[in-house]
């Protein structure tokens, strides 16, 4: 295992013809890899009581400060490192939980960063490189750097975290096949889906093996692989294993479970990605309807339904249409995700592409700017996003 968490975040360094290119806003799978840090967790904060004891009264109090979340782990990692010393286990365990809070906070993610680092090196030095703590730290760390889009650190922090798993626990174990679906998810977002679909595949077999054909965790893996077809462009093959998946969960979860729902999404996905835009549309509608009323308007799954909204209502040439639906996911974005994120950045170039076709040049010039930027700060020169983003922003800008 190489010593990744050393490095600081910051350290993550890796002309235009007569029409632009112009790709459809990207379908986005949902329901594949699981979620990173923090999602999910329950945000718990408390309060501070201010007391006057005096000698012969009985105690009087002064006053109550509710805390956040935030605020309250703070406390207690600040505490405990003053009493016990940056190394202790206690210490460690109560900056563990102010860093599981902040990967969760817009705008924290890098101090959360800094604290998993802590966190793993400690165990490292400590317990060596194949304790559990140290394997359960380099876990967190490696899902706080995708969380924050450090996605060439990620996939190295995944990578190695996979490999001592596998080493030390056998490559069953749910720790392993829990660290080789989220390799696969950072390969994905890196834009090299080829690589990942056999990790997914390996994942789903293996569960199979173990729990059998319906169980829950196979039903999730089998769509989670069914999303990575789709990213490969292997439509016939995922709309089979949809077609086949959907009905399982709708008889064990019911129509508008959040499980159900993701297979459901990724099935729209895959009917724009073969041009039968009539029926994607009604079925992705339906989608939306349900991830809307289940789950509201600002979760992520449901900015996923409405991004593939958008996507055929571009194929079918809807520009004024799709751009206000790819706005509000912007928005929503950019609230839940931070203004830097990875995803973030890709529905602005979204939404930009649509920008284009529907002759918003100069706006769409501004955002291609960004987005060029980001991309360049998010992956190595040459890469794909970034090369098509350059060459769009080099024909609005052409003379």
């Amino acid at each position: 295992m190489t010593r990744w968490w050393r490095r600081r975040a910051d350290g993550d360094d890796e002309g235009a013809g007569g029409q632009p290119p112009r790709p459809a806003p990207g379908q986005e799978p949902s329901g594949g890899p699981g979620p990173g840090p923090g999602h999910g967790r329950r945000l718990v904060g408390g309060h501070l009581t201010i007391t006057e004891v005096t000698e012969g009264r009985p105690e009087q109090e002064i006053a109550r400060v509710q805390l956040s979340a935030e605020e309250m782990n703070t406390m207690r990692a600040r505490s405990a490192i003053d009493t016990l010393g940056p190394e202790h286990p206690d210490a460690l365990a109560a900056v563990r939980e102010l860093a599981q809070v902040l990967v969760t906070v817009p705008g924290r993610g890098e101090e959360a960063v800094e604290l998993y680092q802590h966190v793993a090196r400690t165990w490292w030095t400590t317990l060596g490189a194949r304790h559990e703590n140290t394997l359960r730290a380099s876990a967190e760390l490696a899902d706080a750097l995708h969380t924050t889009g450090q996605l060439h650190l990620a996939e190295t922090a995944w990578r190695d975290t996979f490999r001592a798993q596998a080493e030390t626990l056998g490559r069953d174990h749910p720790d392993a096949l829990h660290s080789a679906t989220r390799l696969a998810a950072v390969l994905e977002d890196l834009d090299r889906a080829p690589e990942a679909e056999p990790l997914v595949r390996d994942v789903l077999e293996r569960r199979i093996r173990q729990l059998g054909p319906d169980h829950p965790d196979v039903l999730s893996a089998t769509n989670a692989h069914a999303a990575s077809l789709l990213k490969c462009g292997r439509h016939g093959e995922a709309e089979r294993a949809l077609r086949s998946l959907v009905p399982r969960l709708e008889d064990r979860y019911g129509r508008d479970h959040e499980k159900t729902i993701a297979a459901r999404s990724n099935l729209g996905a895959v009917l724009v990605r073969l041009d039968r835009h009539a029926e994607a549309e009604a079925h992705i509608r339906a989608v939306v309807r349900s991830t809307e009323a289940t789950l509201g308007t600002d979760h992520e799954t449901t900015f996923t339904a409405r991004n593939n909204l958008a996507a055929v209502l571009h194929a079918q040439e809807r520009y004024e249409d799709a751009v206000p639906v790819l706005r509000e996911i912007l928005s929503g974005r950019v609230a839940l995700h931070g203004d830097d994120h990875p995803i973030t950045v890709v529905t602005r170039d979204n939404l930009a592409n649509v920008l284009i076709d529907a002759g918003h040049h100069a706006e769409a010039a501004a955002l291609l700017d960004r987005c060029v930027r980001d991309y360049r700060r998010l992956h190595s020169p040459g890469h794909p996003r970034l090369r098509a983003a350059e060459e769009r922003l080099a024909w609005l800008r052409s003379p």
